[in-house]
């Protein structure tokens, strides 16, 4: 019964961190863009480069994947042993799934993304980062969406 008890919690948390990331593809949109009106510009892609996004960079910033692993890590110490050899398993569980569920959290919320510099009509440069859903190519004609909001997209002509 331990033994699945552990399982369920486990997998219960990856859920819980998994869903930390924030989805940047091109093809996603919010609820909220729904009937506004977005600036669309033709435009030119010039350069292509691959970057990385990250949320909560600093470990501290992981605090939901901190307090999912440090309750994961105290469950699984306190399987662990009996009586003190338990209480410090517990604890130092814990204190190591604490620190391990902030770095899986941060690892989670890290993706993989272009930065596409892409020059409008009127000469002037503009550069959007999005999801590598779409990929276009230096002199590919494009098309530059921008939402009042600020959020932009970029997708082929």
């Amino acid at each position: 019964m331990k033994k699945f008890l552990v399982s369920v919690i486990l997998c219960g948390n990856l859920l819980i961190i998994g869903g930390c990331a924030r989805d940047i593809a091109s093809s996603s949109y919010n609820a909220r863009t729904l009937g506004e009106a977005a600036s669309t510009y033709v435009c030119t892609v010039v350069n292509v480069r691959k970057v990385k996004v990250e949320e909560g960079d600093r470990l501290e910033e992981n605090v939901t994947g901190g307090v999912v692993g440090a309750i994961t890590g105290g469950v699984l110490g306190n399987a662990v042993g009996g009586g003190r050899g338990r209480n410090i398993a517990t604890a130092a569980g814990a204190l190591a799934g604490a620190a391990a569920g902030a770095y899986a959290e941060r690892s989670l919320k890290s993706q993989d993304a272009l930065e596409y510099v892409v020059e409008l009509k009127s000469g002037q440069l503009k550069t959007v980062v999005q999801g590598t859903d779409v990929v276009l190519a230096p002199g590919q004609p494009a098309l530059l969406i921008v939402y009042n909001k600020g959020r932009s997209r970029l997708i082929p002509r």
